[in-house]
């Protein structure tokens, strides 16, 4: 399901989490085993492009904690999980849309 996350740009100590699910179902962890997780975000103009290596969890959720290059910039991103499994086929989280992160500018 698609969330929304509004922060401050430059701010690193966030982590952002999710749960998978097919049609609001979630994804059991043990159909999570042996795969790969990144976690994508694109700036609405499509200039600003992040693809970094994720976390999946025991219980499986979805966790990315932030490095500055990934919050250096104000403005909307969509995001998105991406899935590979050990096929090598990919699945795509939230699959109805995507996640939207907002980065509010730093007064500091």
């Amino acid at each position: 399901m698609a969330q929304t996350f509004i922060q401050k740009q430059g701010d690193t100590e966030v982590t952002y989490k999710d749960t998978p699910t097919i049609d609001g179902t979630p994804v059991p962890p043990a159909g999570l085993a042996g795969c790969t997780l990144r976690f994508l975000m694109k700036s609405a103009d499509g200039t600003i492009a992040i693809a970094q290596a994720a976390i999946i969890n025991a219980d499986g959720t979805f966790q990315y904690n932030p490095v500055p290059a990934d919050v250096a910039n104000v403005g909307k991103f969509n995001q998105e999980w991406e899935l590979t499994y050990p096929t090598g086929k990919i699945l795509t989280f939230p699959n109805n849309g995507y996640n939207v992160i907002k980065f509010i500018a730093d007064l500091g």
